[in-house]
């Protein structure tokens, strides 16, 4: 009981901070997360299509430090990546958990966004495996004006105080705010939220950048352990190396040498 209760409360805690950390402001608030130059014509790119999109994905070789692996696409219903059932409680919030591509944990490449044509994923580790964080990027290809859209939905959502928090069927997010974007692509946004998966708190960073008619979604993701964290402090008291849980306050990042790694292929 004494475990649970201390989880309950620790779950609490990141809310709450979460909740601060949108409190607080940043350059990113006012614009909802967007960063834009004036949008070019859309233009064929080699990313086109799903075997061009394969070979723009992300290989070893091409970011140093990171581990490349090819996404798996989420199915089942016991699969923490799998897209939650049912629609947004809120209509205009869906493109945020949309671009998760699985609403129930780091999926930027484990699913094909609505209206995509097509989709290639790819999840990223540290090499040295020091790192609690996970990168999923994902490419979308659209045809027309529908990446653009995207892009307008995305900006809706994050300019709506009612997406501070909302559910995906029985997935709630929460702590939702955007950030400052990458001055990248025809145009950018990010954004942060967080939701619970199982005993734990999953907290995502998102970058969504728009080249042409492809979007590439970087999604950093960690967990947050009430009862990790507690056995780092328990450890650094018997002097043993105990700091390997991220905290309440350790938001995961998009690294930009994957940003850049991803948009110099397509």
């Amino acid at each position: 009981m004494k475990s649970a209760v201390s989880r309950v409360v620790a779950t609490v805690s990141v809310v709450v901070a979460l909740g601060a950390s949108a409190a607080c402001g940043g350059s990113g608030d006012d614009d909802a997360g967007k960063s834009a130059k004036p949008t070019k014509s859309a233009k064929p790119h080699a990313s086109e299509g799903s075997s061009k999109l394969e070979k723009a994905a992300l290989t070893a070789a091409d970011v140093k430090g990171y581990k490349v692996e090819k996404a798996e696409k989420a199915e089942g219903p016991d699969d923490s990546a799998a897209p939650p059932a049912g629609k947004p409680s809120r209509a205009e919030c869906g493109p945020l958990a949309a671009m998760l591509g699985g609403g129930g944990g780091s999926g930027a490449g484990t699913g094909t966004p609505e209206k995509a044509k097509s989709h290639a994923g790819r999840v990223l580790t540290a090499a040295d495996d020091k790192s609690s964080t996970t990168t999923d990027v994902g490419l979308s290809s659209y045809a027309g004006t529908d990446a653009e859209q995207a892009m307008a939905d995305l900006r809706t959502a994050l300019r709506s105080k009612k997406c501070a928090a909302f559910r995906v069927g029985e997935q709630r997010y929460l702590g939702v705010r955007s950030q400052s974007a990458p001055d990248k692509g025809d145009e950018a946004v990010s954004y942060k939220l967080a939701h619970r998966r199982g005993e734990y708190v999953t907290r995502e960073s998102v970058t969504v950048v728009r080249s042409g008619s492809t979007l590439a979604v970087f999604s950093a993701s960690n967990l947050y352990d009430p009862e990790g964290v507690q056995r780092d402090k328990d450890a650094e008291k018997d002097g043993m190396d105990g700091s390997g849980t991220p905290t309440a306050d350790q938001d995961p990042k998009v690294d930009p040498k994957i940003v850049d790694a991803q948009l110099n292929k397509i």
